[in-house]
């Protein structure tokens, strides 16, 4: 007779019994990601370390220079390319729970702050050398033959743009929390807008201006803070340009790639209102130094080779585009 006892020890119970352990063994027991080995990582560390190497030969004009940098830049471009791919996969088959997100932004967070104290060094620096002139650069800032950039031009424009982009920005989330998919569109395309708008009146800027990075550690200072602060910006309208390409997968509660570009859209920002109030208005607003204060020869020498260099650029700005 065919009983339980013959039908535990055949087989077919075995197999069965194998499926259902495999199953549970397979199953996962904790809400984290364990992440699939993956080249792309060290990819794309490699690339931006011989992306530097690229810019050292560019700078110092070898004649594979640039054919290098171009190289290297489209492998660093590639290879962020398809990592996000990848996580974006990850997060379509259901491996970004709620306790990844949280890691996610928790990751973001902490890239923020440490951006943030990148900054922060960099605004130290100027403070600093701007507060205690050196005899080096004639006991002034901004220093003897440097003429400070006009905050009421440029500079203003860009605070605008990137003003605008705040709100644009926060209407972009709203709509997506709302479920108005088409307008956060809208708002996503009019962000990256002003950002593409900020990044060109920064080149006009750069183009014109009376002095260079080599001109004192004014122009060191200078172009290192709003230049990283130029590449901040590049990033984060390329995020958002990823964030506006893949928006139809995103919804209500299903926006976690959106809510951290407009973290990082917002730090962006932020740094740049201290920049534009230190570098540009309250730099520009300092009392230069006059004849009839300086005691010493050179000093007076270079006080006045100074304000003759003011009043040469207030009239003719073009000769000095011209001998740049």
């Amino acid at each position: 007779m065919y009983t339980y006892n013959t039908f535990k020890n055949s087989n077919v119970y075995k197999s069965v019994a194998n499926v259902s352990f495999l199953t549970k063994a397979a199953a996962p027991h904790h809400p984290f990601h364990l992440v699939d080995p993956s080249p792309w990582p060290a990819f794309t560390s490699l690339c931006m370390l011989w992306l530097l190497v690229g810019l050292v030969l560019y700078f110092h004009k070898y004649s594979a220079g640039g054919t290098v940098l171009a190289m290297l830049l489209l492998g660093l471009i590639y290879a962020t390319s398809v990592w996000w791919r990848d996580v974006y996969r990850e997060s379509i088959d259901g491996c970004h729970t709620s306790k990844v997100k949280d890691g996610l932004y928790l990751g973001m967070i902490l890239f923020i702050v440490s951006e943030a104290v990148f900054f922060l060094g960099l605004l130290w620096a100027f403070l600093n050398l701007a507060l205690m002139p050196t005899v080096q650069i004639g006991m002034a800032w901004p220093p003897v033959g440097i003429v400070p950039v006009d905050w009421t031009r440029l500079p203003t424009l860009n605070s605008v743009l990137l003003l605008a982009s705040y709100f644009t920005a926060n209407l972009a989330k709203h709509a997506v929390d709302s479920g108005k998919m088409t307008h956060c569109r809208n708002m996503l395309l009019l962000t990256i807008l002003l950002g593409v708008l900020f990044s060109y009146e920064q080149y006009r800027e750069y183009i014109g201006l009376p002095f260079t990075f080599s001109d004192s550690v004014y122009g060191s200072t200078f172009y290192l803070l709003t230049g990283f602060h130029g590449a901040h910006v590049i990033i984060g309208f390329l995020y958002l340009a990823v964030c506006l390409a893949t928006y139809k997968m995103a919804g209500p509660g299903r926006s976690t790639a959106l809510d951290l570009s407009i973290l990082y859209w917002h730090f962006v920002d932020l740094v740049w209102v201290l920049i534009f109030a230190l570098v540009y208005v309250w730099n520009g607003s300092m009392p230069t130094p006059d004849v009839l204060s300086c005691k010493d020869s050179a000093l007076v020498l270079q006080t006045v080779l100074r304000q003759l260099r003011l009043d040469l650029y207030s009239h003719n700005p073009e000769f000095f585009e011209a001998s740049m």
